[in-house]
């Protein structure tokens, strides 16, 4: 306004191209801020990426874009505000402070959700496994934040632009109970999606399996509604949140340990033999660096069977990963193997004893 009084005193009320003088200010300031704007950021930048701290560099990128659009959005409306004046359309100048208002809301949403995707992208990128984050966690928090973000937004929005905000929450109200009701599925998967969050019984990446239900594989996404997860044959599997509530989920990636759990036969005549081979294996168990000792180790004659002695070899590997745990219990498969040999034992097969009476004689080859 006092650049409009200040140009009418110096060219005259009717000066016809005054609204060109204006423009021409207008852009001129514009130009200054936005270079103002550009100098300072680079500036920060270099500083900033020398340091440890997500925060300051994702703000200053999430600035860049909207702080130049809004430069932009001033000066288009205080020039179209000054044009106004000059041909005298003063009605129109409470709309383009409306836009103005409007435009600022809706760029400032837009900052906040670029500097929200940026603080995401950071900290689920960090290479230091220290200060690394859990995905699922920070994809959550993103979520819930931007949803927030876009609702108080929508509000303050509708606010400035003068909307009653009275009628518009209580009918809020009342459609959320309709709502509600009428998405009640919808909501339970949404729920379970937070308790997923809040319990973290898995996160992406885990392998999972429920024994309630035919569901085993690696947990590819989880979303609002379903979770994502591929079968061993890489079929992907979509689950209701909701299931997740009312199933057994078993995480074997979060075992401390794994365990070997073995039964094999002997020949009856190996008898003699296997208090020796018991002791042997125990042994050969105690001392391999990738048993641990402090768990359950054990080596017994469990069981007479019908044609063997039944022998159990029970212990845990240090290792929980499932290729290196297949690798280690063949290993100790094979050295009980060799243990059996040295003892001159061997395993038993399925074997049957026909008793023949006295008296009766068999004429002919048997044999097959």
């Amino acid at each position: 306004m006092y650049l409009h009084n200040w140009l009418t005193q110096l060219f005259g009320a009717d000066a016809e191209y005054r609204w060109v003088f204006h423009g021409a200010i207008v852009f001129l300031i514009a130009m200054l801020a936005y270079w103002l704007k550009r100098s300072i950021i680079n500036r920060l930048l270099v500083r900033f990426q020398t340091s440890d701290r997500v925060w300051d560099d994702s703000f200053l990128q999430a600035l860049s874009l909207p702080i130049t659009l809004l430069i932009w959005v001033f000066a288009l409306t205080l020039f179209g505000e000054y044009a106004l004046l000059d041909f005298h359309q003063n009605n129109w100048s409470k709309d383009l402070v409306r836009v103005r208002t409007g435009s600022t809301v809706l760029i400032s949403i837009w900052f906040l959700w670029r500097y929200i995707a940026e603080l995401e992208h950071r900290l689920m990128s960090r290479s230091d496994p220290e200060r690394s984050l859990d995905k699922t966690t920070v994809s959550v928090i993103g979520r819930f934040l931007r949803i927030g973000l876009v609702v108080v937004g929508l509000l303050i929005l509708l606010q400035s632009l003068g909307f009653p905000l009275t009628g518009l929450l209580a009918f809020g109200g009342g459609g959320a109970i309709i709502m509600g009701i009428a998405a009640q599925q919808l909501l339970a998967n949404w729920f379970g999606g937070l308790m997923i969050f809040l319990d973290k019984p898995f996160k992406l990446g885990d392998w999972i399996q429920s024994p309630d239900k035919s569901i085993e594989g690696k947990v590819a996404r989880i979303g609002w509604r379903t979770t994502k997860v591929m079968a061993f044959d890489n079929r992907p599997l979509y689950i209701p949140n909701a299931l997740f509530n009312q199933i057994v989920i078993v995480n074997p990636q979060r075992m401390t340990h794994r365990r070997i759990n073995l039964t094999f036969g002997l020949r009856y005549q190996d008898a003699p033999v296997i208090k020796g081979l018991v002791k042997a294996i125990e042994d050969m168990l105690r001392a391999h660096p990738n048993i641990d000792r402090d768990e359950d180790l054990m080596a017994h004659l469990m069981n007479f069977g019908p044609s063997t002695l039944d022998i159990n070899v029970y212990c845990f590997t240090k290792t929980v990963r499932n290729p290196h745990w297949r690798n280690l219990q063949q290993e100790v498969f094979f050295k009980i193997i060799e243990l059996v040999k040295e003892h001159n034992a061997d395993f038993a097969f399925p074997t049957v004893t026909t008793h023949i009476p006295d008296g009766v004689s068999i004429q002919g080859d048997l044999r097959p």
